[in-house]
């Protein structure tokens, strides 16, 4: 059965009958708590009957079914570097899912330090203390269609599918990968003059049938249940095989789409169910921008480094 909401907001809640039917209901979340959105300017106790499960499947169908994405990111590598903001790589990137067309600019934070331009699958270097542009290459790994998914994601979810791929992908990961998403706090806030959901994700590993705990593959596992081929479409996620994720969202509450996120990167968890403590720190900041569109991002003049101008979040 399809339960849907005005303005597409819709989510899947499996058929079947007695414990079944109520364990993907639960999965699912109450879609009709999402009404209450559409009143215009929300208070916390609007917000407080929200159901964070709900909301988070309406919002990742939402910006799985978009176009193009169109994000600008900064990543860490180390934990006192995101304390003391200072990333170790910027990067803005547009993808047209419907054309292929990959577009991003790219390089460390270091202002001095050279940046590269992706447009048309070749690369531009711009040196800022020559002031000089050196291309094209079309050799550079890195503006190669095939190593596009790297980029243009926030490493969890992704873009350009039609509601019905969307749909299977939101089944399969309630059902036949139930546990895997967790929603939990949610609460309204304010950025720059306007309201937003901020609603806090954990993807928990999860143990299977032969007792190991998998996390990431979750969710290649059930995108492919979409019916997409991830290396056409492209689409991959961040981390290691067993790595989970902790996520922190900003929805905008009219559209539902994501406008800010940071998704750190957490341990994979052994046969005894303890996360390991052989992982590396990684955690992204990303900025979405919407309608998503393709940036210029032409290799000439004196180019800006991308930048996020969203806050930290310090929740």
């Amino acid at each position: 059965m399809v339960l849907g909401l005005g303005g597409g907001w819709l989510l899947w809640q499996s058929s079947g009958d007695g414990e079944g039917e109520g364990g993907d209901a639960a999965a699912a979340g109450d879609p009709a708590t999402l009404n209450v959105l559409k009143k215009g300017r929300l208070t916390a106790e609007d917000v407080g009957t929200v159901d964070p499960t709900a909301l988070f499947y309406a919002g990742f169908r939402k910006m799985a079914t978009q176009p193009i994405l169109h994000l600008t990111q900064e990543s860490y590598t180390e934990e006192s570097e995101y304390r003391q903001g200072e990333p170790g790589y910027v990067w803005e990137s547009g993808f047209d899912y419907r054309t292929k067309e990959f577009r991003m600019v790219w390089g460390s934070a270091d202002p001095e330090d050279p940046i590269t331009v992706c447009r048309d699958g070749a690369s531009y270097d711009y040196s800022y203390r020559l002031r000089r542009w050196d291309g094209p290459d079309t050799g550079d790994y890195l503006c190669r269609l095939k190593s596009a998914y790297r980029y243009i994601s926030d490493g969890i979810s992704t873009g350009g599918m039609t509601e019905a791929q969307a749909d299977r992908w939101i089944k399969a990961l309630q059902t036949e990968y139930n546990g895997f998403v967790n929603p939990r706090e949610l609460r309204l806030t304010e950025v720059k003059g306007k309201q937003y959901l901020r609603l806090v994700v954990d993807y928990t590993p999860v143990k299977r049938a032969d007792d190991l705990y998998y996390g990431g593959q979750s969710l290649m596992w059930s995108f492919k249940k979409s019916g997409l081929d991830p290396q056409s479409h492209p689409y991959s996620y961040t981390g290691g095989m067993g790595t989970g994720f902790h996520a922190v969202y900003h929805l905008d509450p009219g559209s539902l789409l994501t406008a800010y996120s940071e998704v750190e990167v957490t341990p994979a968890v052994g046969k005894d169910g303890r996360p390991r403590e052989d992982g590396d720190f990684y955690k992204v900041r990303v900025e979405y921008h919407h309608p998503g569109r393709l940036p210029a991002m032409k290799p000439e003049g004196s180019p800006a480094r991308p930048e996020l101008t969203w806050p930290r979040d310090k929740a």
